[in-house]
């Protein structure tokens, strides 16, 4: 059976993306940080679906949690076919209002995150004899806007790791792919109104996703065959 492992998976997009590859018979592995009760019962649930799922708790901005994260992998999975780097933190503010605290937590989980994931990773997904990492970015990883210069700033570093790991990993057979969700219906952006979102999308010439929507481009990113794709969802 394949495996998956899916960081972030304790709710929105990473518990959809954990639901969506068990359904298509992979074993599951969700990584979740602080919400262990929500991991919990995304993983009941999949198992009662009759899907083969599991947890564990970690804290991707922490080189000695990642590593363990990992080795319970090679452990109990014994190898992997599919990495989704899809844990992240918001942060919207001004420039001058925003502290080196923030910035580096920011950049600590959205761009050091998925490093750290992908390198501890690649030897495992090397033994598989090759396979798949999808990264989570944003749209803000495609251009700037204003009050979301940090965040915007570590999705740019998640996009240009893509593209640089596409080619460094190509030797290895392991693909690496990108998908850039615009506004996406989750708790991250459960501080806005209707109102908010709605000029938003109309602004941009965006459509409002929700996180089943985003986890199906995961999937088909990571089953397509192809490397270097960076989805720009509209």
């Amino acid at each position: 059976m394949k495996t998956c492992l899916i960081t972030g998976a304790s709710r929105g997009i990473g518990a959809a993306t954990a639901r969506l590859f068990a359904q298509n018979g992979y074993t599951v592995l969700l990584n979740y940080n602080r919400s262990k009760a929500e991991a919990e019962k995304i993983c009941d649930e999949i198992r009662r679906e009759g899907g083969d799922a599991h947890i564990f708790g970690a804290d991707v901005s922490d080189e000695a949690s990642v590593r363990a994260l990992f080795a319970w992998t090679a452990k109990y999975l014994k190898h992997l076919d599919v990495l989704v780097n899809n844990a992240g933190v918001s942060l919207t503010k001004q420039l001058q209002d925003t502290t080196s605290r923030e910035f580096d937590n920011v950049m600590s989980v959205n761009a050091k995150g998925v490093f750290l994931c992908c390198r501890e990773a690649f030897p495992l997904l090397a033994k598989s004899g090759g396979g798949t990492i999808v990264n989570v970015s944003s749209v803000w990883g495609l251009q700037g806007a204003s009050c979301e210069s940090v965040y915007s700033m570590s999705k740019h570093a998640v996009i240009g790791l893509t593209k640089s790991l596409a080619e460094e990993l190509l030797p290895a057979n392991i693909k690496v792919n990108c998908v850039c969700p615009p506004i996406v219906s989750t708790d991250m952006c459960a501080h806005l109104s209707q109102k908010d979102i709605a000029d938003f999308c109309e602004e941009r010439r965006l459509r409002l996703y929700n996180a089943a929507q985003v986890a199906e481009d995961i999937f088909r990113l990571a089953t397509c065959g192809k490397t270097g794709v960076i989805l720009s969802e509209k």
